[in-house]
């Protein structure tokens, strides 16, 4: 059973890597103690969203994020946590986590890809 969850959680990042990645841009896959280090450490980080939307977000270390922009425009608190392949968060009056993957692309910056949906494209 525990091969069976194996092998179904390498073809869905499989997948989301490849619909992610393009036809002409490579990414690789940023685990999520790299997500930890290089990008949950405080620091803003400007996002655009799937429409175009921009946003800035920072994740504390301490498992809190605040984004400020986006749709609402005003600024949201909330949490996040590591998960097996990347990470989740819960915003605002949010019910569920919506859990993400994180793709490193050639310039540094990320594409976060929400596993029920859309990409955002991180940067610093």
């Amino acid at each position: 059973m525990q091969e069976q969850v194996a092998s179904m959680r390498s073809q869905l990042v499989g997948l989301v890597l490849l619909l992610a990645a393009g036809p002409v841009t490579a990414a690789e896959l940023v685990s999520p103690k790299d997500l930890q280090a290089s990008w949950f450490d405080g620091k803003t980080i400007s996002t655009t969203g799937p429409r175009g939307g921009k946003a800035e977000m920072t994740f504390s270390p301490d498992g809190k994020i605040t984004r400020t922009g986006g749709r609402a425009g005003a600024a949201r608190q909330g949490t996040w946590r590591l998960d097996d392949d990347g990470f989740c968060m819960r915003l605002g009056e949010a019910k569920r986590d919506s859990c993400y993957l994180a793709l490193k692309n050639a310039d540094g910056s990320l594409r976060v890809v929400r596993r029920s949906g859309g990409a955002f494209t991180w940067t610093r």
